[in-house]
C-alpha cells in the first residue's frame, strides 16, 4: 500500500550535530561544518527550502530493496503528489528510477532502428527528431512524459503556423508598398529645383520602404502542414512503442493527441475553364493536376524529338516512378516478352544518391504496350552506338552506369532530379498547363481506367499496397469520363424505351381471330319486312 514520506531541507551550511544534540566533530577535535539539511532551524518558515519525497518501491527480480528520491516541490503536496503518481507507475511496470531523458532515448532509439530502416525512413525519422521532437520534449525524463506534453508539440506547431501566416501577408503587404513607392519616384517629374528635391524625397522614402520589406522577408518561414504533423506523430509513435517494451513509459501517449485533419489534395483534370484561369492568374487549382487525352496526345507529339522520349513514355503509360526511371536496368528489361522488372531505385536525400529497394508492393513486373517496346528496342541501339562513339575516343562508359537504361551520351549516370527539371522545361516549352513528372504516374493511372482497365490491374502497374489507394488516390474523372458517365443514365432509359417499343410493335403484328357475325333478332327481321311491304 502506498505511503507517502514527505520531508523539508534546504541548502543551508553551518555546525553540524549528532542525533543527541552533541557537536560533530573532525579529526582535530573541532566542530564540523557542512550543509544542515533537515536540521536548518528555519525550515518552520513557510518560504524556506523545498520539499522532496522518498518511497519505497517494490523490490526487483534480484529481491534488492528500490528507492525513489527526488526534491524542488514548493509544498508538500505537491512532494506528495509526486510520490503517488511515481509509485503508481511503478506498479504498472515502468522505470521510477530511470532519469534517461527523451532526447538521450531518442537518440539510443534511433541508433537501435536505423539499421533495420529503409534509408528515406530513417532520414525522415532523424529531421523528425532534430527538428520538432528534441526541442519539444527532450529535456523530460522518459518516466515524466505524458500525453499533454505530446500534444504541446502539435499546439505549439499550430500557434508557429499563424504567427508565420501572418508574417507572409506582412511582407506581401510591404512588397506592395515598396512597390507603389518606387512608381511614385519614378513618376516624379524633375524639371524645377522644387520637383528635384520632391522627387529624391520619394526615393528616399522607396529605399527605405525597399530595405523594410527585404529584411522582413529573411523572416519568411513555410509552414507545417497536417501532412508533416502526421509524420512526426508517427515517428514518435514508434519511438514510444518501444519505449513501452523497455518499461519506460505506461502507454504510447502518440496515440492519445488530437492531430489537423489531412485532406489529400484531390487530382484534378487541366479543363478548358481551369487552364484559362492559369493563364490568367498562373494559379494551379490543385497541387495534383493532369492533362485531358486531348492535351497529353499535343505533349507526346511535341516531345517526341526529344532524346528522353522512351521515359516519358514510360511514365504516361505505364506508372514509373522517378527513383524507379532512373535505377531501370537492361538486365531487368524483357523486350521479348514485353516486360520490364521494377527491383531497385534511386533515392536523394539532401541530393545524394543512394541506391535503395523498392517498398515490397511496389516490386513488380510490367507489361509493355507495343509502342514502348519499340521505342526500348530503338533506344537501345541508339545508346551502345553512342557508347561506342565515346569509347572509340578514349572514354569508357562508368562501371556503375554500364548496364543502367538512360543514360548520358557517354553512358555515365543521371541525377534522378534532371529528369524532373528535363520535364518541366519540356512542358514549359510545349505552351501546356504544367503537371508534375510525379503527375504522370496520376495520368498513366487514369487514362488506363478510362479504357477500361481493370482496378486490380492498374494496382499491380503501379505497385500500391492497396486498391483504395489506386481508386482514390490516383484515380482522375477525366472530361471524356464526365461525357460518359452523364450520358449513361439517359442512355438506359433510351434503351428500354426502345425495346418496349420493339415488344409492342411485334404484339400488334400477331393476327388476331375474326369475330362471329352476330345474328338478327326476331323482331328486327319483322321491321325489316314491314318496311319492305
Amino acid at each position: 500500500m502506498f505511503e507517502d514520506k514527505t520531508y523539508k531541507r534546504c541548502a543551508c551550511k553551518g555546525p553540524l550535530t549528532h542525533p543527541d544534540g552533541t557537536p560533530t566533530l573532525d579529526a582535530d577535535g573541532k566542530q564540523q561544518v557542512g550543509s544542515l539539511d533537515r536540521a536548518c532551524l528555519r525550515l518552520k518558515e513557510r518560504t524556506h527550502g523545498s520539499w522532496y519525497y522518498s518511497i519505497e518501491l517494490e523490490r526487483d527480480g534480484t529481491g534488492k530493496r528500490k528507492r525513489a528520491r527526488e526534491g524542488g516541490f514548493a509544498t508538500q503536496a505537491d512532494a506528495a503528489t509526486k510520490a503517488e503518481e511515481v509509485w503508481r507507475a511503478s506498479k504498472a511496470g515502468i522505470n521510477a528510477l530511470s532519469d534517461e531523458t527523451v532526447a538521450e532515448f531518442l537518440d539510443r532509439w534511433l541508433k537501435k532502428k536505423r539499421n533495420e530502416l529503409k534509408r528515406t525512413t530513417a532520414y525522415e525519422y532523424e529531421r523528425d527528431i532534430a527538428l520538432y521532437l528534441v526541442p519539444h520534449l527532450g529535456a523530460l525524463r522518459m518516466r515524466d512524459l505524458r500525453a499533454r506534453h505530446c500534444q504541446g508539440i502539435y499546439d505549439s506547431i499550430i500557434s508557429h503556423n499563424e504567427q508565420r501566416v501572418e508574417q507572409r501577408a506582412k511582407v506581401t503587404m510591404l512588397k506592395e508598398a515598396a512597390a507603389a513607392a518606387s512608381a511614385a519616384w519614378r513618376a516624379a517629374p524633375a524639371a524645377s529645383r522644387e520637383e528635384r528635391q520632391e522627387k529624391a524625397r520619394r526615393r528616399t522614402a522607396w529605399l527605405a520602404a525597399r530595405d523594410e520589406y527585404l529584411t522582413e522577408r529573411t523572416k519568411v518561414q513555410r509552414t507545417t502542414g497536417p501532412a508533416t504533423m502526421v509524420s512526426i506523430n508517427s515517428t514518435l509513435s514508434s519511438a514510444l512503442a518501444d519505449a513501452v517494451k523497455e518499461e519506460l513509459v505506461t502507454k504510447n501517449y502518440a496515440s492519445l493527441v488530437t492531430l489537423p485533419k489531412v485532406t489529400k489534395p484531390r487530382a484534378l483534370a487541366w479543363t478548358p475553364p481551369r487552364v484559362a484561369r492559369w493563364e490568367r492568374t498562373g494559379e494551379k487549382p490543385s497541387p495534383v493536376m493532369v492533362w485531358t487525352l486531348q492535351q497529353t496526345a499535343e505533349f507526346l507529339d511535341h516531345i517526341i524529338d526529344d532524346r528522353h522520349f522512351p521515359a516519358w513514355h514510360l511514365i504516361l503509360f505505364h506508372g514509373l516512378r522517378r527513383g524507379e526511371l532512373a535505377a531501370l536496368a537492361w538486365n531487368e528489361v524483357d523486350l521479348d516478352a514485353e516486360v520490364i522488372h521494377i527491383s531497385e531505385q534511386l533515392v536523394c536525400i539532401s541530393y545524394e544518391v543512394h541506391k535503395d529497394d523498392p517498398k515490397a508492393d511496389s516490386i513488380r513486373d510490367i507489361k509493355l504496350n507495343r509502342d514502348s517496346v519499340m521505342l526500348l528496342r530503338a533506344w537501345r541501339e541508339k545508346q551502345a552506338a553512342e557508347r561506342e562513339k565515346w569509347t572509340s575516343v578514349g572514354v569508357p562508359a562508368p562501371a556503375e552506369a554500364a548496364n543502367r537504361v538512360f543514360t548520358k551520351e557517354d553512358g555515365s549516370m543521371y541525377h534522378p532530379q534532371f529528369f524532373s527539371n528535363r520535364w518541366d522545361r519540356l512542358i514549359e516549352l510545349s505552351g501546356l498547363p504544367p503537371i508534375r513528372l510525379h503527375d504522370g504516374r496520376h495520368e498513366a493511372a487514369s487514362l488506363a481506367l478510362a479504357a477500361g482497365v481493370a482496378p486490380k490491374a492498374v494496382q499491380a502497374m503501379l505497385g500500391h499496397s492497396s486498391m483504395r489507394m489506386t481508386t482514390d488516390t490516383y484515380q482522375t474523372v477525366l472530361p471524356e469520363m464526365h461525357a460518359a458517365t452523364a450520358s449513361a443514365s439517359l442512355d438506359l432509359i433510351t434503351a428500354y424505351r426502345k425495346a418496349a417499343a420493339a415488344t409492342k410493335l411485334g404484339h400488334a403484328a400477331v393476327e388476331t381471330p375474326a369475330r362471329p357475325e352476330k345474328t338478327a333478332s326476331k323482331s328486327v327481321l319483322k321491321r325489316r319486312r314491314r318496311r319492305v311491304a
